[in-house]
């Protein structure tokens, strides 16, 4: 194994071990406006927590107090498949790197090839 590849793995996959909490979905920030006495307020911040799920998109309302723990869990996962796609990107350029070096073979000389059969005849000009 190349050893430039092999350091580049093994820290990717250290940095995912730190990784501790991880959540599906994505967390969305939602202000409302309302009218009182005439004038305009704004409301909010509301957590709506959104995943696909059994091929449907589920919601949930997430209360304020949770927001920034869910959003790191979120941020967490995110960044796992960041550095799993890169962990598949050096794993295939070290894959090609290793297909293009020649291999070594016990006997690089060619064989000669047996003819199966007799000998043809010479042919007569």
């Amino acid at each position: 194994m190349n050893p430039p590849f092999a350091r580049r793995r093994q820290h990717l996959l250290q940095e995912m071990d730190r990784i501790e909490r991880m959540e599906l979905g994505a967390l969305a920030e939602d202000y409302h406006t309302r009218s009182v006495g005439g004038l305009e307020v704004k409301t909010g911040p509301y957590f709506k927590h959104q995943q696909w799920k059994d091929g449907r998109n589920c919601s949930r309302r997430v209360p304020p107090e949770e927001a920034a723990s869910l959003r790191e869990a979120i941020e967490g996962r995110q960044h796992f498949e960041k550095l799993a796609q890169e962990f598949i990107e050096v794993t295939v350029a070290q894959s090609r790197a290793q297909a293009a070096l020649p291999e070594s073979k016990k006997n690089s000389k060619s064989k000669s090839k047996r003819r199966n059969g007799p000998k043809p005849p010479p042919s007569s000009h």
